[in-house]
């Protein structure tokens, strides 16, 4: 068996065709690519839709202004509710009557705790105020 080189080369007629086929491709890529570094008219970016509603997106949320002020609000409510349990032990503390309802209270509470009843202990209002 032998293998001639000839019948593995081809025609000498498919080299022009393949030469003007890759130049043709060759300069369709070229083209497309290039329409991304063309600058745009000026006519153009006045279509663009714009929004006046603006959506929450999560993790950057944060840094919004109106999440700023929402943080705020809640920190100064926090801080007010703790002034006020504070002005309540004060008050306590200063008035002996208040002092021994508290540890009445808290005598009631532990009770409860040691017989295993937490729903009753957790309902013993403990931290009260009156004039609510």
């Amino acid at each position: 068996l032998v293998i001639t080189t000839s019948s593995f080369t081809p025609s000498l007629s498919y080299y022009p065709i393949m030469k003007i086929a890759t130049s043709l491709m060759a300069i369709a890529i070229c083209a497309q690519s290039s329409t991304a570094f063309i600058a745009t008219t000026p006519t153009c970016q006045h279509q663009t839709a714009s929004t006046t509603t603006a959506r929450p997106m999560g993790l950057f949320d944060f840094f919004s202004e109106d999440a700023r002020k929402e943080r705020e609000e809640k920190k100064e409510r926090e801080v007010e509710e703790q002034e006020r349990y504070q002005q309540e032990i004060i008050a306590r503390r200063s008035n002996p009557e208040k002092m021994e309802e508290y540890e009445a209270k808290v005598r009631v509470r532990r009770q409860l705790r040691m017989r295993g009843d937490d729903e009753a202990a957790d309902s013993v209002d403990m931290y009260g105020s009156e004039n609510e």
